[in-house]
């Protein structure tokens, strides 16, 4: 009798994990190195300059003049001499101090200026009060002949409050009775 072959007890994923194979990140590995050794080599070669000769030192002298004013200009036209380029920082605290000095000497004097003005005010208010009680004075009957002004009239009493009412009884609606249906 013959047998048949035995059944595959492993799965699939597992028969191919056992044939191993290198890794793939590895072959890019090796092809970015070897490019970037190509780049590389290659920007050194285009760099070299054949005419001017291999031992000469590269040189770093700008292409085209500079924008602006140079340092030379500058020095022609302000001195050869040296300057100081330090602030001079009691000067700057006096000129600071002296503008501190300057606002409260305005605010001081804009509040005497209220003050007075206050002051002013009180005072007319005073003088215009005396001339009413003279007014008002000089104004009452002097000659019996004119009634004399009624006195004040006293306060009247508050008002008592009104009784409470008594809630209203209930209305009654009369019974109404179907009339019976005969059938």
């Amino acid at each position: 009798m013959a047998t048949a072959p035995p059944p595959h007890t492993r799965p699939r994923q597992v028969r191919q994990a056992a044939i191993v194979s290198p890794p793939r990140w590895r072959r890019w590995l090796l092809l970015g190195l070897c490019f970037g050794l190509g780049y590389g080599l290659t920007q050194r070669l285009l760099d070299v300059r054949w005419g001017e000769g291999s031992t000469k030192a590269p040189s770093f002298k700008p292409k085209s003049p500079p924008e602006g004013t140079t340092l030379e200009e500058l020095r022609r036209r302000e001195g050869s001499q040296p300057k100081p380029l330090a602030a001079d920082l009691e000067e700057l605290s006096r000129q600071q101090q002296k503008e501190k000095e300057k606002e409260a000497g305005a605010k001081r004097e804009e509040a005497e200026r209220q003050n007075a003005a206050r002051e002013a005010e009180k005072e007319r208010l005073e003088s215009d009060r005396r001339r009413l009680e003279e007014l008002s004075g000089s104004e009452q009957p002097t000659s019996p002949e004119l009634p004399l002004p009624p006195p004040a009239a006293a306060p009247l009493p508050p008002p008592e409050p009104l009784p409470p009412e008594e809630p209203a009884a209930p209305t009654t609606q009369p019974r109404t009775e179907a009339p019976a249906t005969t059938p």
